[in-house]
């Protein structure tokens, strides 16, 4: 019994057609053709090749494709990996534990987000400003009253003196002036115990 080789070499030599001649005509580089016949079908470059290989050649020759296809998968099919060189093409399909998955991921770094505005929130020194008086200002007054804004849960001292703090983060304080220059020292504290001080100085005659 014939194998695949030896039928196509037959074919080819029966009408006189040579291996250049049969490459051009099917397309199929001349090395290629050769291992056909030599039924070398290792130095195809897959084993679909192979069989797309056959089917052309034989067809060109006058063979029956299916012929030579099943004495190709007669003496060498065993050969062939199962499956080997044919793609996955199973549909994609959504799982539950990939949606678990999703929110889980999505819940962490949410809480991850979170927390992390959270600590840097805290850690950064708390903000502070004084609106009046003004910085060099002159006050004939015997008092003048310090007003000024910071954030809603921090401790607030106008001169070492505790002062209330509203929900919206303003404060207010009366200070007394001694004749000439007084300093105005605020202070800010958050509940890491991160400051913020400002100083400034008025004029009292």
């Amino acid at each position: 019994m014939r194998t695949v080789g030896e039928l196509l070499k037959a074919a080819r030599g029966e009408q006189k057609i040579s291996l250049a001649e049969a490459s051009r005509a099917t397309k199929i580089h001349q090395r290629f053709l050769q291992a056909l016949e030599a039924n070398d079908f290792t130095a195809l470059p897959s084993p679909t090749s192979a069989r797309g290989f056959l089917k052309n050649y034989a067809e060109y020759l006058g063979l029956a494709s299916m012929s030579v296809l099943a004495a190709y998968r007669r003496d060498f099919g065993r050969q062939e990996p199962l499956q080997a060189d044919l793609p996955d093409h199973r549909p994609f399909a959504w799982q539950p534990k990939m949606t678990l998955a999703v929110v889980l991921g999505s819940f962490f770094l949410a809480l991850a987000g979170y927390l992390g505005y959270q600590y840097f929130s805290l850690a950064k020194p708390p903000s502070l400003a004084i609106q009046a008086p003004q910085d060099k200002q002159k006050i004939v007054e015997e008092k003048v009253e310090v007003l000024g804004q910071s954030d809603a849960d921090a401790a607030v001292t106008v001169n070492g003196q505790p002062v209330f703090v509203t929900g919206e983060g303003e404060f207010r304080y009366k200070v007394e002036l001694f004749s000439g220059e007084n300093k105005i020292v605020v202070e800010s504290q958050s509940r890491l115990g991160k400051k913020s001080q400002l100083e400034i100085t008025v004029f009292h005659p």
